[in-house]
């Protein structure tokens, strides 16, 4: 008998030891709140039968160790409650332990056997899982799933267990019986307690996949579908490196202006993407409440609307920003007009007339969109230049020449020099086609591997034929 005892203990033990590994692997790849609960259980099980088989002293002292299974109980009945959207409170469970403890002390002062001793902590370990489980099947079964109702069953199988320990403890012939029932009701929990687990976790991915996938639509909706400027050939090109990005871009004529905004939100992803729909919203607003506002005062505007949001939502997320204004009454057929202010990367200007590039620093105001609450009248400027004809512009954001070759940035990057060596060779192909043959330049030097957003913009004046 002894030796089949000790063999059913050593694969209980062994069941709970193995689930422990696993669940703490788990834990550790997902880092997830049910998969750190799901943990805390089979951990909690294995410190209470440690306990428990160094508490025998005494009826009180066995007693004691076995209040221990009230933490598993507690942790199980959080899980359901979790699951199944139901509180949970601690607090009324533990002083419910603490008096049945100080009533069982009572009971063995008196001299009564075991029995009497363990059954109000018997009752004080298993009432926070009874409460909440049978609270699950009774308000919450038509959303129950078939795992969820199992496991709920399960968890009662292991709250009756529990409650069987004052009467088959004493009991040397049932303890045989006492460990084939634990070991079944463990195998059961190791089933339908990941099973659930599963479940749960992927349809939270899924909701979030699909709300993920409505701000992806949301944030390529608001961008100009097809941009057009008199006079000016224009192609634009966006890929996040997530599914949301953080990069902006937007085109728009309002009253005898045409605005062309180049942002950068720092960081990607979601986070990043919501505060560039916030950008796009305050730059289209201030533009249309004031048509004829310059590069400069829009930054600074905009600049205290989008601190004060960050501030609001606690996020410390600011942008890089390049205004770039064309007045369309003061430009011709063969020139046109722009102003700029700007603190971003550097924009590109291929010269016809000298077959070279220039580089127009965007330092006009020391910090971007957001760092600061007001930027200084004094400390934000613009400039004014002229396009000729067939002229061309490039303007992005750093995940262009920041873009790491073969997605190491211990190799380098695509840097200015390429982009530079771009321009002259493609400075009079139709720009669709020099888009299309930068991304694949791209692509090829990073081997597909973005760790940044990749926006940019290509502008070429048009001549009095076209």
């Amino acid at each position: 008998m002894k030796a089949e005892v000790a063999n059913l203990l050593f694969l209980y033990a062994g069941i709970v030891l193995i689930n422990t590994v696993l669940s703490a692997i788990l834990w550790v790849r997902h880092r997830t709140l049910l998969h750190r609960v799901v943990f805390q259980i089979w951990a909690m099980s294995l410190l209470s039968l440690s306990l428990q088989g160094l508490l025998g002293q005494s009826n009180f002292l066995i007693v004691l160790g076995y209040t221990s299974v009230c933490l598993v109980n507690c942790t199980m009945a959080y899980l359901v409650a979790r699951i199944v959207e139901l509180p949970f409170g601690w607090r009324r469970f533990i002083v419910v332990l603490a008096v049945a403890c100080a009533l069982s002390f009572a009971i063995d002062r008196l001299g009564f056997g075991f029995t009497p001793t363990a059954l109000p902590v018997a009752v004080a370990v298993v009432l926070p899982l009874f409460v909440v489980v049978l609270r699950a099947l009774l308000q919450r079964w038509h959303r129950l799933t078939f795992s969820g109702k199992a496991l709920c069953f399960s968890c009662l199988l292991f709250a009756l267990h529990n409650l069987d320990y004052p009467f088959l403890r004493p009991l040397e012939q049932y303890a045989a019986l006492g460990f084939t029932l634990a070991t079944i009701v463990v195998f059961g929990l190791s089933i339908f307690v990941p099973a659930v687990v599963l479940e749960i976790v992927t349809e939270q991915q899924a909701r979030v996949s699909a709300e993920i996938d409505v701000a992806h639509r949301i944030q390529t909706a608001m961008l100009p579908k097809r941009p057009t400027i008199p006079g000016i050939e224009v192609a634009c090109y966006m890929r996040p490196a997530d599914e949301i990005g953080g990069d902006y871009y937007d085109i728009c004529t309002v009253g005898d202006h045409t605005w062309i905004l180049l942002g950068d939100v720092t960081g990607h992803g979601l986070r990043s993407g919501l505060v560039m729909l916030m950008a796009q919203s305050i730059m289209s607003s201030i533009l249309h409440a004031r048509p004829d506002i310059a590069p400069a005062e829009l930054n600074r505007v905009a600049n205290r609307i989008l601190y004060q949001n960050l501030e609001r939502l606690d996020e410390q997320r600011p942008m890089t920003i390049v205004s770039l204004c064309r007045t369309n009454t003061s430009s011709t057929k063969t020139e046109h007009r722009f102003v700029v202010s700007g603190s971003h990367d550097n924009l590109y200007v291929w010269r016809t007339a000298t077959q070279e590039v220039e580089v127009i620093t965007m330092d006009h105001f020391a910090l971007g969109l957001g760092f600061v609450p007001d930027l200084p009248a004094q400390g934000v400027v613009e400039r004014e230049f002229l396009l000729s004809a067939g002229d061309v512009i490039f303007l992005g954001t750093d995940g262009v020449f920041e873009a790491p070759d073969g997605g190491d940035y211990n190799r380098g990057i695509f840097g200015e020099e390429r982009l530079v060596a771009f321009l002259k060779e493609h400075a009079r192909t139709p720009l669709e086609e020099a888009k299309q043959d930068l991304t694949e330049m791209l692509d090829r030097f990073t081997r597909g591997i973005y760790h940044d957003d990749v926006t940019f913009l290509l502008l070429r004046a048009l001549g009095p034929a076209a």
